[in-house]
This record gives structure tokens, sequence and C-alpha cells, in this order.
């Protein structure tokens, strides 16, 4: 019997033993079986992976289960800081967790759910506006009466960064007489770190300060860019077209300043002058400010006006001169210049009133003259003037020969402002008179580079008329001195 008896017992521990393993087995089963054996599944999705600072993006988690479940919770932990507002909580409740985890957002379901019944949580987040760009991560997790906590699958990973910024600007006044001040200010979000105007629509960089000053001195409409930029995170542009408008300042008679007045230029188009006397036209520009010598270079080859020079008072910028060669004198003059004209010019720097004393000192242009002209005319260099129309009439500045070579002589004229031009010489035909010996009465004649063949004869006439009254002169003299001779010889023989 005892042989019989032990194998009996030790079938009996042995299937002990198994029932307890398999306990184990299921036991550990339940504690660590994964979510989606549990039967609940979550997953989570982003609308962006990138957002900006102070920008916002939406999280949806969905959950679905497939038994029943009580007491649901869904815990989402967002980087401390974010700030979140429920859009879709589909029954739960909502707790913001202060007290152990700031950053922990908790939905709570209260009632059980079926298997198979699905719940969606949507939620906005806000990303503070002031943050250190990085990768910052979203973690979260679901868990029930029933359930073990697991996470939540899907998106987690958020790309934090700064925005390019975006360009915006404004000005006052946007309009006005010319010169116009405007003064810019720089509207721009993004945090950019430099900026680029352009004033007057021309493609060039005016400005790289903040919030600018810009001076039009020409008439027109004006279109102004301006370039926002932030070296890390990018750039935008605003263009504005037609922005500013810049009109001519208008005398009490309702004129134009400028003119006969002589008080400034009309600048780019705004020139009184009639096109149909415009022989050429060029023009030149230049950066303006105050203390640094302005000197405007003109290079073309009909065009005698060498250079524009003065010293600035005031900053305008980007200030236009222009010079008109005309066909003939002036349409906006009186009269014509005195003397012997070589070239009617207008010269126009900046706009109305620009070379007002307050505004500019120094002035100075400085021009040529062709030696054939003044060779045909008969007219000496040292003769030549630069005349300025102003006040009803011309007036001649002080001119100065500083050069010339084989074409030409140079000229330098002082002058207070600018407006109508000519250069000429005083006299309408300057006369050189060559006087030879006296003996040889053929070759006495007076010349000049004008007298006709008319005039040349009277003064021959003349000549000879004064040579005819200058000989009975001589002979009386000769007479004279005979009879003083035969009276001396008479009374010597009276003496004797």
């Amino acid at each position: 019997m005892k042989t019989i008896e032990i194998p009996e017992v030790k079938k009996r521990i042995r299937f002990s033993y198994l029932i307890s393993g398999l306990i184990l087995i299921l036991f550990f089963a339940v504690i660590i079986l994964p979510a989606s054996a549990s039967g609940i599944e979550a997953n989570r999705e982003v609308s962006a992976g990138t957002v900006y600072a102070g920008g916002t993006f939406t999280v949806t988690v969905n959950i679905l289960t497939d038994q029943y479940v009580e007491a649901l919770t869904l815990d989402e932990n967002l980087p401390a800081g974010w700030n979140v507002s429920v859009i879709e909580s589909d029954g739960a409740i909502f707790q913001n967790i202060e007290t152990f985890k700031k950053s922990t957002q908790e939905w709570i379901w209260v009632q059980s759910l079926q298997a198979g019944e699905e719940k969606t949580v949507v939620y906005r987040v806000t990303v503070p506006s002031v943050i250190e760009p990085g990768n910052f991560m979203l973690s979260g997790n679901v868990s029930a009466y029933s359930v073990s906590s697991f996470p939540v699958n899907g998106t987690s990973e958020i790309i934090a960064t700064y925005s390019p910024p975006e360009a915006s600007f404004s000005a006052s006044p946007l309009s006005g007489t010319s010169p116009l001040t405007v003064q810019f200010s720089d509207l721009s979000t993004g945090n950019p770190d430099s900026w680029k105007w352009d004033f007057d629509g021309n493609g060039a960089i005016d400005s790289s300060e903040k919030n600018p000053a810009w001076t039009y001195q020409t008439t027109g409409t004006y279109t102004v860019t301006l370039e926002a930029i932030n070296t890390t995170y990018g750039n935008d542009t605003e263009t504005k077209t037609g922005y500013i408008t810049v009109t001519e300042e208008k005398t009490p008679s309702g004129g134009s300043k400028g003119g006969s007045g002589g008080g400034g230029g009309g600048g780019g188009g705004g020139s009184p002058e009639s096109s149909r006397n415009v022989e050429l036209k060029e023009v030149s520009n230049e950066q303006v400010f105050k203390g640094i010598h302005t000197c405007y270079t003109f290079k073309g080859e009909t065009n005698d006006i060498v250079t524009v020079e003065f010293d600035p008072r005031k900053n305008f910028g980007k200030t236009t001169t222009i010079v008109e060669v005309l066909k003939n004198t002036s349409s906006i003059v009186k009269e014509p210049a005195p003397g012997t004209v070589y070239k009617n010019l207008n010269i126009w720097v900046g706009n109305s009133g620009f070379s007002d004393p307050e505004n500019l000192e120094n002035a100075s242009i400085s021009f040529r003259v062709n030696r054939t002209w003044l060779s045909e005319n008969g007219i000496k260099e040292s003769t030549i003037r630069l005349y300025r129309y102003t006040d009803s009439k011309w007036n001649s500045l002080p001119t100065t020969l500083t050069g010339g070579d084989e074409v030409f002589f140079y000229f330098r004229a002082e002058t207070p402002g600018f407006s109508p031009f000519a250069i000429a010489s005083p006299e309408k035909n300057s006369q050189i008179i060559e006087i030879n010996p006296a003996g040889n009465k053929e070759n006495n004649l007076m010349s000049s580079g004008e007298i006709s063949g008319e005039d040349s004869k009277e003064n021959m006439a003349s000549n000879e008329e004064k040579e005819n009254k200058e000989a009975p002169g001589t002979g009386m003299l000769f007479a004279a001195a005979g009879i003083l001779a035969s009276y001396a010889a008479l009374r010597k023989r009276k003496i004797e």
C-alpha cells in the first residue's frame, strides 16, 4: 500500500503546482497586459507640428473601448506655461490639476462606457509669446477603474519657434507741398532686427533706421516699401503704392514758386520750361546731408555745365538736380540775357524753395565755353560771365576763368540760388582795336569781329579826312618858320 500511495501524492502535488502557476500567469497577465490588449485604444492628433511663439494649435484625442469600463480618465501633460482651453470634452469633467502637477490636464467620465463606445477630447493649446525655441513633448495616459494606466499613442513632439517678421508701417503726413518731410514708423511684428526702406519706389535702399524721416524735394506720387528682417527667423516686405503725394508750393498769385523769381527749382517733372524749348535735359541724384559738401557732376557731350556744388545746412536725403540746355531764351523770363549769348540754361536743384539761404550756402556752378565759338564771335574769354535771372532781371554772377584745354575754356561762378541762367559776353560785339605805325597808312585800320564792309569803308574815309586836315596845319608851321628866318636876316643887315 505504501508503494501505491506515494505516486498519487506526488501527482496531487504536481497538479496543485500547475494550478498555482496558471493563477500566477493570469494575475501577471492582467497587470502587465498592454493597453490594446485591455480592450481600450487611445490616439492623439495635433493640428500643427511646428508652432510660433504666441501661436496656437489644436489637439484631438480619440478613445475607443471594446469592453465595459468604469471611471474612464484621460491625463494630458504639456510643457509648463502652455495654456489649454477645452473645445470638446464629450461629457467628461475637465480638471486643471494645480496641486500636484500644474502642467497636467485631466478629463474624467463619471458614466460607464459600454463596449464599442468612443469618446473624443479636443482642446486648444496657446504657446507663450516669450519662449526659448526648441522641441517640446506632449504625453498622456488613459486609465479606468478596471484598467491600469497606459500611454496615449500618436503625435507627441511639437517644434516651437519664432515667426518671421510681418512688415507693416505708417507715415505722417501723407501729402503736402514740397519740400515735404515725412516721419515713418515701423509697425512690424515678429521682432525684426533690421530694416530696409525705399521711399521713392526706385528699388534703392534709402534708409536702414527703424523709424526714419525723409524729405521729398520733387513733386509727384511716391511708392514706399519696407523690408523687415529677422536674421534668424526670416523677413517680410510691405509695399504701399502711391502712398505719399507731394505737390508744388503755390505763390499768393496762384503760380508756382520759382520761375522768374528764381527761388528754387521745379525738380523732377516740375520744370515750368516749355518742353519744345528744351534741347537737352540731364539729371543727377545725390544724397544731401547737413555739413557734407554736395557736388553734382554732369558728363553730357552737349551739356556745358560741368558741376553744381553747395554746402547744405539741413538734411534732405536723396535730391535731384536737373540741367536743361535750351534752344532759345528761357520761356519763363521776360527778356533775353545781355550781350552775346553762348548758351541759355535752366538749373533746378530739389524743388521750390530749396535754394533759400536757410537751406544751403556757398553754391557754385562750373561750366565751359568752346574756343571756336569765342574765335568766331571775336570774344575774349576774359569777358565771359554767367548770368542768373532773378527778381525779373538778369544779374551778372562773379565768374572766374579756371583753366582750359584744346577745345574749351573752363569757368566757375558763384550763385545764391538756382533758376534760369545764361552764359554770355556782356558786349554784343566786343571789338579789338589794333593801331599800326603811322608810316604805314594803308594798314592803319580798326578791326572788329562783327564790323560790316560799309562800316570799314566809313572808318577808312574818316582816317583819310583826318590826314587831309592835318596836312594844312603842317604847312603853316613851315611858312611861319620861314618868315621868322627872313626877319632875323634883314635885322642883321641893318645892324651891320
